[in-house]
């Protein structure tokens, strides 16, 4: 698509708020990372930066479409490593892509994209799934840049909340495949789990994550070592894809493509393995970094939607989140159960972020109003420096 074109959205949804530009940021430090950026709407409206899923998963324009362009600035970007930011963990050698990745590197992208951006007062941010996650870290280590926190799909990243989803009866399906030893998305998915579970060895189903690790450690080296890769890469997306909403057939055997699924498959394993790097880039799997850091978050308006059926991120992250924050003294805490699952395009899912996002209240500051002013004068006298064309 041009720069001009706008997605029609489905169920009579306004189609996406206008494309304004992109462009890569070099990422902070001596690093390799270039990190691709897209904005949306106007340049005079509020900034609300969106933080996506996956990890890995990178942007896509049609998030746009949950905004107001007549009233928001919207900037999408895709985290290291994926997306149109370079290097790409798709390629053979995923290593330069994995180097300088961790969460702490993705926080200082985001204050780096604020100073590129000249986005010098609070901000809106938007995120979820792994993007709630990030949005919840970006927001402990730098509150006073917050005006609002919008969460879809709560994913705290414990322990307990990646083994529901990856671990599930794992250990014991050789033996016995309906064994229900613990909860999990398994018990839901029957069909698509046993697609997953068959890629990883027997052997090494005690820790799926670890497994996946480990077969995506090293550049494959022959046709064939690709070949099992690219297998492994594409069940573990797959999986997430067929739990993610109410409507999936899981017993389609449709596959995600193969760069997508090497690119998100490798980030998210790098970050499951290591505990989201949550809590200053530390590998801990047990860590319980948001809710111990939750007092930081307490003057923040916070807005939660969440599926009552979502199986890839369970329901009781969203309550643990919620109850935390209240329990903490946040008193601006909006709590929001759909009946769907995890995708934001749920239609209750959809509706509902769409409406928070037309009734928040407005940012009428002096200085934000100033800022958004010289903003807009300032791109007005500059020749534009835009990359043509917007995802697909």
């Amino acid at each position: 698509m041009n720069a001009t074109t706008q997605t029609p959205a489905s169920n009579n949804q306004p189609a996406n708020p206008p494309f304004i530009r992109s462009g890569h940021l070099a990422a902070p430090g001596f690093s390799e990372h270039r990190i691709y950026w897209e904005e949306y709407g106007s340049l005079a409206g509020e900034p609300v930066i969106v933080m996506h899923g996956g990890p890995g998963a990178g942007s896509h324009g049609s998030s746009a479409r949950l905004f107001n362009p007549q009233r928001y600035r919207v900037v999408l970007f895709d985290q290291r490593g994926c997306g149109k930011s370079t290097p790409s963990a798709s390629d053979d050698d995923a290593t330069p892509a994995l180097t300088d990745n961790t969460t702490q590197h993705l926080i200082d992208d985001v204050s780096a994209l604020r100073h590129e951006l000249n986005i010098n007062g609070k901000m809106h941010i938007f995120g979820g799934s792994w993007g709630s996650t990030l949005a919840l870290a970006y927001a402990i280590a730098h509150p006073a840049t917050m005006q609002t926190l919008i969460l879809r799909g709560v994913f705290l990243c414990r322990r307990a909340d990646v083994d529901y989803f990856f671990q599930g009866n794992a250990a014991e399906f050789a033996a016995d495949p309906l064994a229900m030893p613990t909860p999990g998305a398994y018990l839901d998915f029957p069909t698509a789990w046993r697609h997953f579970v068959d890629v990883i060895p027997p052997e090494d189903r005690g820790d799926v994550v670890k497994a996946l690790a480990k077969a995506f450690s090293s550049p494959p080296r022959t046709d064939a070592e690709r070949e099992r890769l690219v297998k492994a890469a594409s069940a573990c997306i797959a999986w997430e894809n067929s739990a993610s909403r109410l409507d999936r057939d899981e017993n389609s055997h449709s596959q995600p493509n193969q760069k997508y699924a090497l690119t998100t498959a490798r980030i998210l394993v790098h970050y499951m393995v290591n505990g989201g790097f949550l809590g200053g880039g530390a590998a801990n799997r047990d860590n319980n970094y948001i809710l111990e850091h939750i007092a930081r978050l307490r003057d923040i308006p916070i807005y939660v939607v969440h599926g009552r059926y979502d199986r890839v991120c369970h329901l009781y992250q969203a309550e643990a989140l919620v109850r935390a924050l209240r329990d903490a003294g946040n008193n601006a805490v909006n709590y929001f159960i759909a009946t769907a699952g995890h995708s934001s395009f749920e239609p209750e899912i959809d509706t509902r972020l769409r409406t928070i996002m037309n009734e928040l209240p407005p940012m009428t500051s002096p200085e934000t109003a100033s800022l958004q002013r010289g903003e807009a004068m300032r791109h007005a006298e500059e020749p534009p420096d835009v990359e043509a064309g917007c995802r697909s």
